[in-house]
C-alpha cells in the first residue's frame, strides 16, 4: 500500500512539473489583458432626466454627444427636452393657467476618475442655454409664447458606466441643476432648478 501511494504521488508530482515546461497545458491559456476605454474615440448618449424640487418635477429626454480629447477626458454638445407637461403655472393676470415647455442645449465636458472597463465613472459640467415657452393646459385657452424666454443652465454631474457590450453601456447619473434668467410671472428660477437624476443607454466608438 506504501509503495501504491508513493507511485501516485510520483506520478501527479511530475505530471503537474510538465504541465509548467514550454508547451504544458498552462502554456496554453493567456491572461485576458485588463480592458479599459482607453480606445474609445466618441460616444454617443440617450438620455432621461428627472429634476425634483420643493415645488416641480419635471422629465427631460435628450441626447450627448462626446468627442474623447484624451483618454479620460471627453468635450461634447447636449440637448435636453422637457416632454411633460409638469410645470403648470399662470403666466398673465387672467387666472389661466398654462404648462410649461423648453429646451436646453450646449456644451458638456467629462472626466473620468474611472476608466476601467468593469466600472467607468466619470464627473461632468453641463453648461448652455435654453428657451421656455408655454402652451394650453386642460381646457385653459392660453395662447401660446411663439417668442419664449431664454435661459442659462449650469448643471455639474457624476456618471456612472455598465457594460452591455464592449460598446454599448447603460449609465446612471445624478447632479443639481442650476436655472437662471427666467422671467415668466408665476415661476421662479428655482422652480425649474434642484437635483437632476437620470439613466441613458451610451454607444462608444473606437
Amino acid at each position: 500500500m506504501k509503495l501504491l501511494i508513493a507511485i501516485i504521488i510520483l506520478f501527479a508530482s511530475s505530471s503537474l512539473y510538465s504541465q509548467g515546461l514550454p508547451g504544458g497545458q498552462y502554456d496554453r491559456y493567456e491572461i485576458e489583458p485588463l480592458k479599459t476605454n482607453a480606445k474609445n474615440k466618441a460616444m454617443i448618449s440617450a438620455k432621461y432626466k428627472y429634476t425634483t424640487n420643493d415645488t416641480y418635477s419635471m422629465n427631460d429626454i435628450g441626447i450627448k454627444l462626446g468627442i474623447y480629447a484624451t483618454d479620460d477626458l471627453v468635450i461634447g454638445a447636449h440637448y435636453f427636452y422637457l416632454f411633460d407637461k409638469s410645470v403648470i403655472f399662470v403666466p398673465k393676470s387672467d387666472n389661466l393657467k398654462a404648462a410649461l415647455l423648453y429646451d436646453l442645449y450646449g456644451i458638456n465636458v467629462d472626466y473620468f476618475v474611472s476608466n476601467s472597463y468593469s466600472l467607468p465613472i466619470s464627473v461632468g459640467l453641463n453648461l448652455g442655454i435654453g428657451q421656455a415657452t408655454y402652451t394650453s393646459f386642460g381646457n385653459s385657452p392660453v395662447s401660446d409664447d411663439l417668442t419664449g424666454d431664454w435661459l442659462s443652465n449650469i448643471e455639474p454631474e457624476v456618471n456612472l458606466y455598465f457594460h452591455i457590450t464592449n460598446n454599448m453601456l447603460i449609465d446612471f447619473n445624478i447632479g443639481y441643476r442650476i436655472i437662471s434668467g427666467l422671467e415668466y410671472d408665476g415661476l421662479e428660477n428655482t422652480d425649474l432648478s434642484g437635483f437632476a437624476g437620470g439613466i441613458g443607454l451610451t454607444l462608444t466608438i473606437q
